[in-house]
Formats: C-alpha cells, sequence, structure tokens
C-alpha cells in the first residue's frame, strides 16, 4: 500500500493544501477526507478527479469535505471508471447532504439527491475495499462531535482530527507500519488538536513510527523540515511525497 498526502496542512493551511491522504492499493484508491485542495494535489499528480473511486470522511468540518461537491459534479460531467464509493460514519449521511446539497440538489434536469453523485455505504465499525480492512477509530477532537480515524493493519493508523489518546496509540504502536498522526506544531495549546509537546512524551520507538499531519504552514521549506528531523524522531508529512 502506497500513501500519498495530497495536502498536509491544517484548517488555515495556503501553502501545502488541507490534511487529506490517497492511499493506493490493489487496482484502486482511497482518499481520507476530500478537502477542496486536492484538486491541485491531484493535478500536479498528473491525476483527474475522477480517477479517484473511494472516499471515507473522518468528520464534518470544512476543510475535511468541501471539496465534495466539486468532485461529484467533476464524475457526473467526465464519467470515471465507476461511480466514486462514498464511505460515511454512521449518524453523518445527512448532516453531511446538508452541507452539500445546496450545489447539488437542483440541476438542469430536475432535482437529484445524495445517491445520484455517490455510492454512499454508510459504515458503523469497519469497510472493506479490494480485500484490504479498515476499521473506524473514534476520536477525541470536540465533545459531542463525531469524529474518526482510520486503522488499517499492519500498514497504518491514520488519526484524524484529534487530541493524544495515549492509551489508544500505545495498544496499537505495535500492530502497525506507521502512525500518521496529527499535530498542530504551535506554542499554543488548542483543546480541540494535539501538540508537539504531547507526542513528545510518548516512547521513541512510537515516535519513530509518526508521521505528523494537519499542520501549520511554518515548516513548509525544506530546510525547517530538515532542522526539525535534525532534532526528532518524528517525521513531518509532505505534500505529494509517497509513502509505504
Amino acid at each position: 500500500m502506497k500513501v500519498t498526502f495530497l495536502g498536509c496542512g491544517d484548517g488555515f493551511s495556503v501553502e501545502q493544501g488541507h490534511n487529506s491522504a490517497l492511499l493506493t492499493f490493489a487496482d484502486t484508491n482511497l482518499c481520507i477526507d476530500f478537502p477542496e485542495s486536492n484538486h491541485l494535489g491531484l493535478h500536479q499528480l498528473g491525476m483527474k478527479l475522477n480517477q479517484i473511486e473511494h472516499i471515507f470522511i473522518t468528520h464534518l468540518h470544512e476543510d475535511h469535505v468541501n471539496g465534495l461537491q466539486k468532485l461529484a459534479l467533476f464524475h457526473r460531467v467526465y464519467p470515471g471508471r465507476m461511480k466514486p464509493k462514498l464511505y460515511v460514519p454512521t449518524g453523518l449521511k445527512d448532516d453531511l447532504w446538508q452541507i452539500l446539497r445546496h450545489g447539488l440538489e437542483l440541476t438542469t434536469r430536475g432535482k437529484r439527491v445524495f445517491e445520484d453523485y455517490y455510492d454512499i455505504e454508510c459504515v458503523e465499525n469497519e469497510f472493506v475495499v479490494s480485500g484490504v480492512k479498515f476499521e473506524l477509530v473514534p476520536t477525541l477532537h470536540v465533545p459531542d462531535m463525531l469524529s474518526y480515524g482510520l486503522l488499517c493493519k499492519p500498514f497504518f493508523y491514520f488519526s484524524g482530527d484529534t487530541r493524544l489518546d495515549e492509551h489508544y496509540i500505545r495498544s496499537i504502536a505495535n500492530e502497525v507500519k506507521t502512525i500518521y498522526h496529527e499535530c498542530h506544531m504551535q506554542d499554543d495549546q488548542l483543546p480541540s488538536h494535539t501538540s508537539l509537546e504531547e507526542l513528545l512524551t510518548l516512547p521513541e520507538f512510537i515516535q519513530a513510527k509518526m508521521i505528523l499531519m494537519h499542520y501549520v504552514d511554518d515548516y513548509v521549506e525544506p530546510k525547517l523540515r530538515e532542522k526539525f528531523h535534525q532534532v526528532y524522531k518524528l517525521r513531518l508529512a509532505e505534500p505529494l511525497l509517497e509513502y509505504s
């Protein structure tokens, strides 16, 4: 399995795209979240929107779903190999449609519904794509908000947006090769995200497995990433760089 970040920035990033990963495996692909900035990332990879076949949504914050309307319309105008399949955690489907419907429901050919654009599967605990199992992991993002990470053994854990759940990270650290974990990389403590200070309390063998994502644009320049990597075992995700 190959993992490529179409973007690895936080919700206010302008230089490295909003956080989203493209997984390629077997004969297909899966995007984790779909911000609008993915269009540029895919273009830079030589891909078109209609080549995206599966999408999983971690939660409904704008910077994680604001590309789904464009993706839906592109597939309708320029159909790909298959109708895109959207994996939506149970409880989020109706709210997600309310976000998207204002640009999708009314058309020159009459009213459309969510299912006209996507093959939708509401998922409770897990889903399978081309024989690969993905397990939903509830995260600690915002109180009372449904938000999830993805566990795909033995390949990776993808945290989504979350505060640090140290107990869970320790429990799966030996079951995966890589831990893609969010980290805001700011001096302030943000109550809905994870700080570098918190991650540095983890055992070094866990830190060595971590690739940090969803961070501020302060580390866009290669020399700043290199300086960070000289000091810490943790690594910063880079847009369009392929991880395996």
